[in-house]
């Protein structure tokens, strides 16, 4: 490994704060997408071309990832449904919605991920979190109704932030899932999801087909498809696997309070995106209410196993 490389591999902030970057870019990836290339058509090539990336990688590896599906083929079902999924909804959110709306709220996933937890697991929520999920979520009302009450009491809200609400819930639910899968290499286990995600994504396609909705790609739509397969799919999961096996989830995990910064500054800076009053306001509500929720569980996650190598696929 060259000297920059193993730099880069060694620094556990520097690897989130890209990941991170990575995945506030997706959301500013996802509306340039619109009028280049059709939604589900973007996340099908997503899934498949990080499978043929994975595969090749590691084909060396492909017993082990036989014996790991077996071990828990559900897992990997569901999940990869999940994951295929939220991506559907993500993209032909994109088309409605800005990516302001988009990385905002896509920082409410870890608070449906504890709240979650609380409905199917009976796990115990702590008064920081409890109070984190309260503020989280009323920062999502602020941003899906424009900042316009009447708008929230007489139900009329962006089609676009409730296809990403229901996206974040498919997420939320594929992260809960995880409880459920076997141990094993997390990259195996990517390799694994991105397998089922791409299979289960042919029913986009056949969708798009049928509505005569599908288009391939422009120029600009094929860089797109690229950005999201290699920095958000590859490498943002592998360096953040990297970092959790540095510094542990707990603390790791509280960096996907970027997440909504980075995709605002970007969608501002590149797609020139109007950055409203109510904007700032769910913004702040939204990772204050992240960070008062994960306090309990980044405390808990570093005093208890601070080299865990459990991180997010």
């Amino acid at each position: 490994m060259t000297q920059p490389l193993f730099f880069l591999w060694n620094r556990p902030v520097v690897l989130l704060t890209l990941a991170t970057l990575f995945w506030g870019g997706n959301a500013v990836a996802g509306r340039f997408a619109v009028g280049h290339i059709s939604p589900f058509l973007l996340t099908h090539l997503r899934w498949f071309i990080l499978s043929v990336i994975l595969l090749l990688f590691f084909r060396r590896r492909l017993t082990e990832a036989k014996e790991l599906f077996c071990a828990g083929w559900k897992s990997f079902v569901i999940g990869g449904a999940a994951l295929g999924a939220f991506n559907m909804f993500f993209y032909i959110a994109a088309h409605h919605t800005t990516a302001i709306n988009l990385g905002i709220l896509q920082g409410s996933i870890p608070i449906i991920v504890i709240a979650g937890s609380y409905i199917f697991f009976k796990e115990r929520i702590r008064s920081l979190q409890f109070w984190g999920i309260l503020i989280g979520l009323t920062g999502v009302v602020v941003l899906a109704s424009g900042g316009q009450w009447e708008r929230f009491v007489g139900i009329d809200l962006n089609i676009g932030d409730l296809y990403m609400l229901i996206g974040c819930v498919l997420f939320a639910g594929y992260t809960l899932g995880l409880r459920k899968r076997p141990d094993g290499d997390e990259i195996i286990g990517l390799m694994l999801f991105s397998i089922t995600a791409q299979i289960v994504t042919f029913s986009g396609l056949a969708y798009e087909l049928s509505t005569e909705t599908l288009f391939w790609p422009s120029i600009e739509g094929w860089w797109v498809v690229f950005f999201v397969t290699v920095f958000p799919s590859f490498l943002a999961h592998l360096f953040y696997i990297r970092a959790v096996q540095l510094i542990g989830v707990g603390i790791s995990g509280l960096f996907t309070n970027l997440v909504p910064i980075f995709a605002s500054l970007l969608a501002i800076t590149i797609l020139s995106e109007q950055f409203g009053f109510f904007h700032a306001a769910s913004l702040v509500l939204v990772v204050s209410g992240l960070w008062l929720a994960q306090r309990p569980m980044a405390k808990k996650n570093h005093r208890d196993n601070p080299s865990s190598s459990k991180g997010m696929t």
